[in-house]
């Protein structure tokens, strides 16, 4: 009997130290945003004028400004999936033309709710190790989505007539830092 018990607290100890050691595969930055501008009308699901502008100026965003180029041009692009009532069209649209530019296809396996999928999917996969990931996600899981992706403590609210928000997620020495930006003019 204390022969097993020992042996399971051995192979427990074992256990343990080998996943605290196996890598997670951060990124090396990953840009947080919400979608563009919606419209007036609460029932139309997709960008409005001002928010398809404002799309064309994120390109330009991510890839000229010095603040965004210096973290490399992002490997993958994450919008959420479309919903039964239209909902997760929007950021899909947002990151559209950069995806055009860059030939980064928008992948988009996860509800708004799912945010937590998201963040284990990109931890998860090694291609994306020491790389600028980008993801566009409904605003009100924004705060959650990034506690999900470490940072602490979760940031505030994101505001609902706020649309040039950029968070810029990176782990200098393995910890979660947020720092914020902004693209366009303000709404």
């Amino acid at each position: 009997m204390w022969r097993t018990i020992i042996l399971s607290v051995l192979f427990s100890a074992v256990s343990w130290t080998v996943s605290a050691a196996s890598p997670i595969h951060r990124p090396a930055a990953i840009i947080l945003l919400r979608h563009a501008d919606k419209p007036e009308d609460p029932g139309d699901v997709h960008l409005s004028q001002a928010g398809v502008k404002r799309a064309e100026v994120l390109v330009s965003f991510i890839t000229t400004d010095t603040a965004m180029t210096r973290l490399g041009l992002p490997v993958a692009i994450f919008a959420t999936k479309t919903a039964k009532d239209g909902n997760g069209q929007r950021t899909q649209e947002t990151v559209a033309p950069l995806s055009r530019r860059l030939g980064v296809p928008v992948q988009t396996p996860f509800r708004t709710k799912d945010y937590g999928s998201l963040a284990k999917l990109i931890f998860g996969n090694t291609a994306y190790g020491g790389k600028t990931v980008l993801i566009c996600w409904n605003h009100e899981k924004i705060r959650q989505l990034a506690k999900a992706l470490g940072v602490t403590p979760e940031p505030p609210k994101w505001e609902d007539d706020v649309y040039d928000r950029v968070y810029v997620i990176s782990y200098p020495h393995g910890k979660a830092a947020l720092k914020t930006l902004h693209y366009g003019s303000k709404s």
